[in-house]
């Protein structure tokens, strides 16, 4: 199997920090976003519009061959996409598949991925409002453990994972909640043990979720997609003007100790963890064309605080990469 260490970046994807002990993290002055993995806040802030998903549709593997990168790339056999909402939610025009609850979109990345590089089977199990927990043991009834996915020949696994497991969808759902502007930092102050607490125990479930991971799957080569960011690092737009600029601030680290703590747990178990290199400048705030994540989706068509179908994109060319 193949790994790598986080540094040095490979092509197209951005570096992630230095991993290091969650307790040596500092409160960061900047840092990618507030995320949520969560379904619920889809349904706060209503329903979107089609957008910039009118983009050519993802190529077949079986049509691709001609690619350069297919003609030098490695070949995977069996490729299982794990994780949250940030995987299995694309546009908000594409069918989706499986449970209807997981809204698992025939436009996410790992179904980008499958059409980019030679994949000979893709098995998304990727689910909405996935926590560890569901690698493991059913999310609904008709949404059985992820890891039941996972067999011996299986060569490839992505992941993205974590976020559910300390409140994101909490989290946005206060943010949007909250009256417009309000002084100090009210979603901080009301959600911030139980956040932080979430937080200290993640590491420990990850190495847990990887260990299950080579067991069932010992020859795979495991690749991590880290949370892309809303908010940008500096300034605001509109939306975040509604935010207390505590709150803000506060999400940013939050965001910040999630994605080291993540990439902490990947680099200790030998997995990749990747970004799309020019994700911090394609933040929620961006203009429209230009987002891989949006705060209501209402401009990009897709669903509030995800990945947008750009960024779908752009995570599976990340993952490509590194492949």
């Amino acid at each position: 199997m193949s790994s790598s260490r986080l540094l040095p970046t490979p092509r197209g994807t951005a570096a992630l920090p230095t991993p290091r002990h969650p307790a040596a993290l500092p409160t960061p002055r900047g840092a990618a976003a507030l995320l949520t993995a969560g379904v619920t806040i889809a349904l706060a802030l209503g329903a979107c519009t089609t957008g910039d998903d009118d983009e050519a549709p993802p190529v077949s593997p079986t049509a691709a061959g001609t690619a350069s990168a297919r003609d030098t790339g490695p070949t995977y056999a069996r490729y299982v996409a794990l994780g949250d909402s940030f995987a299995a939610l694309g546009p908000t025009s594409a069918p989706t598949t499986g449970p209807a609850g997981c809204l698992r979109s025939t436009r996410n990345y790992p179904a980008l991925l499958a059409g980019l590089e030679e994949v000979g089977e893709l098995v998304d199990v990727s689910c909405g409002g996935a926590e560890t927990s569901h690698l493991t043991v059913p999310q609904t009834a008709g949404a059985p453990p992820q890891f039941e996915a996972l067999t011996a020949n299986t060569d490839l696994v992505t992941l993205s994972i974590g976020g559910n497991d300390i409140g994101f969808g909490a989290m946005a759902s206060c943010i949007v909640q909250t009256p417009r502007a309000a002084m100090g930092a009210p979603c901080r102050d009301r959600l911030e043990i139980t956040v932080t607490d979430a937080l200290d125990r993640l590491g420990d479930r990850l190495g847990e979720v990887y260990t299950g991971i080579r067991q069932r799957s010992p020859d795979a080569r495991v690749i991590t997609t880290a949370y892309m960011p809303l908010v940008p690092d500096h300034g605001g737009c509109e939306f975040i003007s509604r935010m207390s600029p505590g709150d803000v601030t506060w999400t940013r680290h939050v965001t910040e100790r999630i994605n080291m703590i993540v990439a902490d747990a990947a680099d200790t178990a030998g997995a990749d963890v990747v970004v799309p290199a020019d994700a911090g400048s394609r933040h929620a705030c961006a203009p429209p064309a230009d987002r891989y994540t949006d705060f209501t989706g209402v401009e990009t068509g897709s669903h509030p605080m995800h990945l947008t179908a750009a960024g779908h994109r752009a995570m599976a060319e990340a993952v490509g990469a590194v492949l």
